[in-house]
């Protein structure tokens, strides 16, 4: 078989030649695919990846192909890349071509932008871990990064601590205030407990007026200063307009042991929560 001439294609379409010395060149490149990417001919065929991107995208290209080169069969893979329209994502189906020996002497691309259906698919599966409300993980992105943590531990051996915060009479300031604020309560919950964690600890909402947090805190004592600056993010009020709505919050934190399973700590922290509602109670 002669190399094919993808200006011939109906589809976007690009081809790579295999130099003797095995360097990988563009060979094609048609107008269809012009159009869509930004690139022109003089920019792309001739050239290898690294003479006309950075140094990552030329690198992730041409794994890609030489993934294809080694197997000697169709190759089909989903890829975000920087081409001159911008950043996009594509799907690319690459075909080796053969000589009359088997040799393969080149590299048949057929792509397609997928930027719109696949941004949509990345936001669609981020919202099943995003709380509604609050904007902060629900709990099935909070059971995964339990989970995630527990392993880290286990490797590194260094733990950390969870946190559970529960709202006090939460249900009271829906009755009294309407479900709208209680809403607006929910999400400065969030902030507040945000604003009382580091950046790399992680937050979620986990029931109804229930709260986590995960940090990296490993000591007894890094954790009561944890709590110390979590609390003090509740002693004001939450302002709407002119109405104040003083919003209580109990904590209770459990620092993760090796014999510790997730319910394990979980349970461990519901009940350290539960005596600090005691004792506020008393």
């Amino acid at each position: 078989m002669s190399k094919i001439n993808v200006d011939s294609l109906a589809v976007p379409a690009f081809s790579v030649a295999i130099t003797d010395d095995g360097v990988l060149r563009y060979d094609g490149i048609n107008d269809i695919l012009c159009q869509i990417s930004g690139l022109t001919k003089e920019m792309f065929i001739g050239k290898t990846a690294a003479e006309f991107m950075s140094f990552e995208g030329a690198q992730a290209w041409e794994t890609n192909y030489r993934r294809c080169l080694a197997s000697g069969v169709m190759d089909e893979y989903e890829e975000l890349a920087e081409t001159p329209s911008g950043l996009r994502w594509w799907r690319t189906i690459l075909s080796p071509v053969v000589d009359e020996t088997g040799k393969i002497i080149q590299l048949l691309g057929l792509s397609a932008d997928i930027n719109d259906r696949k941004r949509a698919e990345i936001e669609l599966q981020a919202a099943v871990f995003i709380d509604i409300v609050t904007g902060i993980a629900n709990r099935r992105r909070f059971d995964l990064d339990l989970a995630a943590a527990m392993a880290q531990s286990m490797d590194s051996g260094v733990p950390f601590t969870l946190i559970l915060a529960d709202l006090d009479r939460f249900k009271s300031i829906n009755d009294t205030f309407g479900h709208a604020v209680g809403d607006e309560v929910l999400r400065q919950t969030a902030v507040r407990l945000r604003s009382g964690v580091r950046e790399r600890d992680r937050i979620a909402r986990v029931g109804g007026d229930e709260f986590a947090a995960i940090l990296s805190s490993a000591t007894d004592g890094a954790v009561a200063v944890a709590l110390d600056r979590i609390s003090r993010q509740f002693m004001r009020p939450i302002e709407f307009g002119e109405t104040s709505v003083p919003v209580g919050v109990s904590l209770g934190a459990a620092l993760w042991k090796p014999s510790m399973t997730a319910d394990d700590l979980r349970a461990a922290a519901d009940a350290a929560m539960y005596d600090t509602k005691r004792d506020r109670a008393a």
